[in-house]
């Protein structure tokens, strides 16, 4: 008598949606191969930047069940060198239906800051304080604003895929933020606070916009049911400051935050703290050596380019 063994069952595809926000007739001429275009060429309010065109998508279609959705920039290609096959690579040999999936760039600014409110203030000023303003406003706990934070729950970006639960408390979370921010109490500190513009690049950009772009971390952070699934960061761009120089001291930064989340060990916490403190103090100092013809930047000058551009070599 003979038997045969049964066939391994195919897992079948997940089901992605990645929308191309499109800014301009040339962003919505080169969308991606797979991407849907999110057409924001009218531009009615570029105060909000990225949250206006996501939250006029969710707030007027219903999201599918069991389907993955993006809303990704125009520099989602540039800034991790993925199309959409490369993401449905990964999601098909790594998801297993955790909450969130992500491609978030930048491992320098993502190791070597405690978490992306205390990053946000080195280079925006104020988002520190305006964040924990916000957290107290929204009824969330304002310890959240001093958790650490790695590479399993940093999100940069927006370079996130989630299914509906996930991306109606995100809309939950920025309705109030915008609620803050459109009060007309002329008295509202808070509504002050996320108005006023800080350092972007060579832009002044109004704060509420460095808030919206940390609020998927600040929920997968400050929730222990959420489960992740990140692409590896050290695979992708760093950003275009000087940072970007560390690599090795940026992987070690980052296993260190994410021992002591895990074991609690004040060695791993203090050693973080030396090693990225003495990265940080070499962005204050000129360069011992540097190439002819080339300038040394000045911290403020680094502090004003934060996360706009990928490296490039």
């Amino acid at each position: 008598m003979t038997t045969t063994a049964p066939l391994p069952q195919t897992r079948a595809a997940q089901a992605i949606r990645i929308f191309q926000i499109c800014y301009s007739p040339e962003t919505l001429a080169s969308i991606p191969a797979g991407f849907s275009a999110l057409d924001n060429t009218r531009n009615e309010r570029p105060d909000w930047r990225e949250y206006w065109h996501i939250r006029q998508y969710l707030l007027n279609h219903t999201l599918e069940e069991n389907t993955l959705y993006g809303f990704f920039s125009p520099k989602f290609p540039q800034k991790t060198g993925l199309d959409l096959q490369g993401i449905q690579t990964f999601i098909d040999t790594s998801y297993h239906g955790e909450d969130v999936v992500f491609f978030s760039p930048f491992w320098d600014l993502s190791s070597f800051f405690l978490n992306v409110f205390e990053q946000a203030d080195f280079f925006h000023d104020g988002i520190q304080a305006t964040s924990r303003a916000f957290i107290k406003r929204s009824g969330g706990n304002e310890a959240s604003i001093d958790r650490v934070m790695h590479s399993r729950n940093t999100i940069f970006c927006n370079y996130f895929l989630a299914g509906r639960k996930f991306w109606m408390k995100w809309l939950e979370l920025g309705e109030r933020l915008f609620a803050a921010a459109e009060s007309t109490d002329a008295s509202d500190e808070l509504t002050a606070m996320l108005n006023a513009e800080t350092r972007y690049g060579k832009q002044r950009v109004p704060r509420k916009v460095f808030v919206m772009e940390r609020l998927a971390s600040l929920l997968v952070a400050s929730d222990p049911t959420c489960t992740t699934c990140p692409f590896d960061t050290f695979r992708l761009a760093p950003s275009a400051t000087p940072l970007n120089q560390h690599f090795h001291k940026a992987v070690s930064c980052d296993a260190l935050k994410r021992a002591w989340m895990d074991s609690g060990s004040a060695a791993a916490i203090s050693t973080f703290m030396h090693i990225r403190d003495a990265v940080l103090k070499t962005l204050t100092q000129p360069a011992e050596k540097s190439e002819p013809g080339t300038k040394t930047k000045s911290l403020e000058t680094i502090r004003g380019a934060g996360m706009i551009e990928v490296a490039t070599t």
